[in-house]
């Protein structure tokens, strides 16, 4: 976006671009609404869940609630990806502002897909609603972005990117047709319109507060040419239109801020007043810049801001730096030194001033814990080091940087890190995401300072590849982590099924049909019952119930016989007879069976103990999931990322694809989803404790070092 700097009311000091005001309305949106995200999947489950807990009549109706559980608990491993798709949506929204963004522009005569109908059909009610009940907040910031589009030299009329529809496509987009279910995808829709119902107007009154106190009044729809051609004409032109813009009491001075200038901060939540994870690691740098602080009292000036910004780009055109197996930090000093030193400037006569010194510190302690903590190529943990210098630039521009609404250029590394992490250059798949990240990592070091579409394009680029080879492994291990969830189950089933029927034949004389329906027929309804509704469902309760049935009429028919016997078994007889047909066995199968047991009831005939065909179920379930593996797995989660250090040579990746709620059992597969182990849960903590298995934090390589700098600098370490 073209900037356009506006001057401050006091000093006449530098205040906010438009650019800059703007960035800080998408990382408060992003950090109020992205949590949304998981927010709804959990809504969802605990939605679905009970419905299922429920006195469901329907099968229908019970298949399609299991198949919609399924696919929230598969959402729900991939939540990173759907976030990272939800802000890089959000980003194109304010990368094409003042336009709307062109994705989500239809020509009259374009041809909608499939996806993009359903979009439409399920996203507009919702959209329309949302901006029905906050209308009168909106149409506050709406006119405050027509002085934001006016003073960037725009004529039309802007677009609003927190508008509900954007809100809606960008969680559309989060959640597309591919992954999500046509059913799935509008319901999980109608619970985020109800977390954006209770969000949105704090956010907006927010952003409303902020735009007032960068200076941007309000104006309507026909003051918008005026104000493009006020602010836009010369002094000398303009003079009379601009002081009626800004008169008093139809905006607010812009407010001082800036952590590079270090002059105070007005009220309200700007620069570095909406970075605190950013102050409290620059505060604990400062507290270690006394071991140098001889080297920076000998030097008679500070580096200027135009030197130091030259050196650094020098620096960077080299696409090396000194002193290889150094700390970050310790090779982009001496870098910058010896740089300057070609420019005529002596190293014992100038120092980097506090602002340059701490964004050095962070960004060199940033890179160091990513370098340790993540099994490197060579030359990847090269390209790592070269990649410091541009992030070193972002840091003394922008104060947010390290903050937990982590910007595109965060994703960018996390991503690329990913990349080279475990990577094996013998092979073919792995040498291909080489490739694309050191493409991507050349782009970014080749790019000039200030560029910051480069990290979304270079995002978007890597995003469309992995997606393809996303798709291809997910479909393969899908199917896998499937075939051995409905092995666990059937095993599970029969496992139950045994006990239950052991327990009515255990040492209990019984006529020889009974104990045949018994171990047989009444086994296999048992079985069918605990796959179709579970061990706790009325259904399963009613087949035990006929089993306890069928034993007392066999007892009553041992005592005393009579009557009694012939009521209670004409009582149960259709029950058994459904039992029959529902295991496969055909009328006129059922018809003999169920006449020899109404004869041996009728007719003395021996009793004897039968024994079960697969022998004593006493010892239980030995596959059931103990505390002792639930405390163990407390520490995983699906989708996490493992690599698997190679014993003279590259690792590779591998990822928990699935865990079993019968038996914990942990499935991890490789970069093209298929089976590689599987193990309980106490079996992966251990290969995690000794390194055979490296776990990577599930929130990504640079959130989790952010937190862990965060972390040292609290306890002072």
């Amino acid at each position: 976006m073209p900037g356009f700097t506006m001057q401050g009311t006091g000093d006449g000091s530098r205040a906010e671009t438009p650019a800059q005001v703007l960035d800080s309305l998408r990382r408060e949106a992003t950090a109020r609404l992205l949590p949304l995200l998981g927010e709804t999947l959990k809504v969802e489950r605990l939605r679905l869940e009970a419905e299922r807990l429920g006195d469901v009549q329907d099968a229908r109706i019970a298949d399609a609630i299991a198949e919609d559980l399924a696919g929230v608990s598969v959402l729900g491993s991939e939540l990173i990806r759907h976030e990272q798709r939800w802000q890089k949506s959000l980003t194109e929204v304010f990368a094409a502002w003042p336009a709307a963004p062109v994705a989500r522009s239809f020509d009259q005569f374009s041809l909608l897909s499939e996806d993009q109908l359903q979009a439409q059909l399920i996203g507009q009610p919702v959209s329309e609603a949302l901006d029905r009940r906050f209308e009168s907040v909106r149409s506050v910031i709406d006119q405050r972005l027509y002085t934001v589009s006016a003073s960037m030299g725009y004529r039309q009329r802007p677009s609003n990117p927190l508008a509900a529809r954007f809100m809606v496509d960008c969680f559309l987009a989060a959640f597309d047709a591919q992954a999500c279910a046509r059913r799935l995808r509008a319901s999980l829709l109608r619970r985020y319109e109800a977390l954006l119902d209770a969000h949105l107007g704090a956010l907006y009154a927010w952003c409303n507060t902020r735009l007032a106190e960068a200076g941007y009044a309000m104006a309507g729809d026909g003051d918008h040419s005026l104000l493009a051609s006020s602010l836009g004409a010369p002094p000398d032109g303009g003079s009379v239109a601009r002081t009626r813009i800004w008169e008093d009491g139809n905006a607010l001075a812009p407010a001082r801020h800036g952590w590079q200038t270090g002059g105070p901060v007005t009220a309200g939540r700007s620069g570095m007043a909406d970075a605190p994870r950013g102050n409290l690691l620059r505060r604990h740098a400062r507290t270690l810049r006394d071991a140098r602080r001889a080297e920076l009292d000998a030097a008679s000036r500070s580096f200027r801001p135009e030197e130091f910004q030259a050196a650094l780009s020098l620096l960077q055109s080299e696409r090396s730096l000194p002193m290889p197996g150094a700390a970050h930090a310790v090779r982009m000093r001496e870098g910058l030194y010896r740089v300057a030193g070609g420019l005529g400037i002596d190293r014992h006569d100038v120092a980097f001033d506090p602002d340059q010194d701490d964004a050095i510190s962070l960004v060199g302690g940033l890179f160091d814990l990513l370098a340790d903590r993540h099994l490197l190529l060579p030359a990847s943990r090269e390209r790592l080091a070269v990649l410091t210098l541009p992030y070193l630039h972002l840091a003394l521009e922008d104060p947010q940087l390290f903050e937990t609404s982590t910007p595109p250029s965060m994703q960018l590394l996390s991503l690329l890190v990913d990349l080279w992490d475990g990577a094996d250059d013998q092979d073919e798949q792995s040498k291909e995401l080489l490739v694309l990240a050191d493409r991507a990592s050349a782009a970014v070091i080749d790019g000039a300072h200030g560029d910051g579409r480069v990290f979304p394009a270079q995002l978007a680029q890597i995003d469309a590849v992995l997606g393809q080879h996303r798709r291809r492994a997910e479909a393969v291990e899908r199917r896998t982590w499937q075939a051995l969830r409905g092995r666990e189950r059937l095993e599970a089933a029969r496992r139950q099924a045994a006990i239950d029927v052991a327990d009515r034949l255990r040492d209990r004389p019984l006529l020889p049909t009974v104990a045949a329906f018994l171990d047989g027929e009444w086994r296999q309804a048992l079985v069918q019952a605990w796959l179709r509704d579970g061990v706790a469902s009325d259904r399963y309760r009613e087949v035990l119930s006929l089993g306890d049935a069928l034993v007392e009429v066999d007892a009553l028919a041992a005592g005393s016989g009579g009557s009694a016997v012939a009521d209670r078994l004409l009582g149960i007889l259709p029950a058994l007879r459904e039992c029959c047909v529902q295991c496969g066995v055909d009328e006129t199968a059922t018809d003999a069976q169920l006449s020899g047991l109404v004869a041996e009831h009728a007719s003395p005939t021996p009793r004897s103990v039968h024994v079960p065909d697969d022998g004593d179920p006493d010892g239980g379930d030995a596959s059931s999931l103990s505390d002792l593996d639930r405390e163990a797995a407390a520490g995983f989660a699906e989708g996490q990322r493992f690599v698997q250090p190679g014993a003279s040579g590259p690792g590779r990746v591998l990822r928990l694809a699935w865990r079993s709620a019968l038996t914990g059992g942990c499935l991890l597969v490789n970069a093209a989803g298929a089976k590689e182990l599987l193990l309980s849960p106490i079996a992966l903590r251990a290969r995690a404790a000794d390194g055979r298995l490296q776990p990577r934090p599930l929130a990504g390589p640079v959130p989790a070092a952010l937190d862990e700098m965060a972390r040292r600098a609290r306890s002072g370490s």
